[in-house]
């Protein structure tokens, strides 16, 4: 079996605070001074607000949390004991799921398998995106009293390419957060991936590298604190590191800092290929490279400017 964690998928997915606290912690980072916002934090007091950041991408992103996934996903953890168990081992650590659990998921679901992976997906990532707003601007959520149903799988494309089309971040910085996540989840074709834009900016593989060790390395602080806040939102979403919130707002504007948020959860998109096994690279060694084209779809293949 997978590594496991105290707590039912079932309440987990549905998260209570605690439960959220025991499975998912892993680090804790020392007392921070606060910090000096960057511009513009004062204005970004309401979910409106914060939506006009980044309009097409959080449109995409309610779209994905006000529809019926969540709670589809949640009916089919209590009626299979299989899918409690896959639901349980994706939220915590996807990249140690089992090819048992993967079987057992299908021998529940059939060829509901995948919508049910879809909606898991949506379900926890939507909640660790709403503690984002929390934790970060203050605002809470709005309770959804009627979710529509969606062909969820298209509104999932349509919110990766919607993301994808934000460019307030540098293409060194968008790199190092999206590494990070295919490290943690162990994403075996996006660990293969290099974007061409960050290379031609300089980077190569010793600072691919360095971001295992990323607290020692030659980052800057900027590029440190965006990757503190990709490790808060994969393995501590309910309760961020003392001071992380301010060393952000310090460091990023609020539309960088929505991009870095919906970034995370993009890449993280990659949990259903590795909860499927369908992850694997489009080389047998090296790496690719890759760009994001005017139109937020990935062009493989390239070969860098240098």
């Amino acid at each position: 079996m997978g590594r496991r964690s105290d707590g039912c998928a079932a309440d987990l997915v549905g998260g209570t605070t605690d439960q959220l606290l025991r499975l998912l912690r892993v680090a804790v980072l020392g007392r921070v001074a606060a910090m000096k916002p960057a511009a513009g934090w004062d204005t970004v007091t309401d979910l409106t607000a914060l939506a006009e950041l980044a309009p097409d991408a959080m449109a995409a992103f309610t779209t994905l949390v006000s529809s019926t996934a969540s709670t589809d996903a949640r009916a089919q953890i209590a009626a299979h004991p299989a899918c409690a168990d896959y639901a349980e081992q994706f939220v915590a650590d996807v990249s140690v799921l089992t090819d048992e659990q993967r079987a057992a998921l299908t021998a529940a679901l059939g060829p509901g398998s995948f919508d049910f992976v879809q909606a898991l997906w949506v379900d926890d990532f939507g909640g660790r995106v709403t503690q984002a707003w929390r934790q970060l601007f203050g605002i809470e959520p709005v309770d959804l009293a009627d979710p529509a149903p969606i062909a969820l799988w298209p509104a999932i494309e349509a919110f990766l390419v919607a993301v994808a089309q934000l460019h307030e971040l540098d293409p060194l910085t968008t790199e190092l957060v999206r590494l990070r996540g295919a490290r943690a989840h162990d994403c075996r074709l996006c660990k293969s991936l290099r974007s061409v834009r960050a290379v031609d900016g300089g980077a190569d593989e010793a600072t691919f590298d360095a971001i295992d060790r990323f607290e020692d390395s030659d980052f800057t602080e900027r590029q440190k604190v965006a990757l503190r806040l990709a490790d808060a939102l994969i393995w501590e979403p309910a309760a961020y590191p003392t001071g992380l919130a301010d060393q952000v707002r310090a460091a990023f504007s609020p539309a960088e800092t929505v991009e870095l948020v919906l970034d995370v959860m993009r890449n993280a998109a990659n949990k259903i290929a590795v909860a499927l096994r369908a992850d694997e690279a489009h080389v047998s060694e090296g790496v690719e490279y890759y760009d994001v084209d005017d139109d937020g779809q990935l062009v493989y293949g390239l070969t860098p400017a240098g």
